[in-house]
């Protein structure tokens, strides 16, 4: 999922589901599901299953967030370096002029 929009929405999503998940679990369905081993053991493995799998995606997220500022730090600092760089030169050539106009006064 290259788009973070898209990311975090699918992201946010599967954790409201996760939520919503482990409610039914433990209030509606409890009792059922504590008479019941089988079911209460597929049911909170699944639950727990969906747990993991919001923590790698948020994992990814984090990882992906600090390698998008990484690129566009770099980015920043190459467009810094290049403006600089433009503006020593206005600068040297400007002290130039200067240096040009004041020994055209002075003659």
């Amino acid at each position: 999922m290259a788009n973070p929009l898209v990311r975090r929405n699918f992201l946010f999503v599967l954790t409201a589901l996760t939520l919503v998940a482990v409610f039914v679990g433990a209030v509606p369905l409890g009792p059922y599901l504590m008479a019941n081993p089988l079911w209460f053991s597929l049911f909170w493995c699944v639950s727990f299953l969906f747990v993991v799998f919001v923590l790698v995606l948020a994992v990814y997220d984090l990882t992906r967030v600090r390698r998008d500022h990484r690129r566009r730090v770099r980015e920043l600092e190459k467009d810094l370096a290049v403006a600089a760089a433009d503006a020593r030169e206005m600068a040297r050539q400007h002290a130039e002029d200067l240096k040009r106009e004041g020994g055209k006064s002075s003659h």
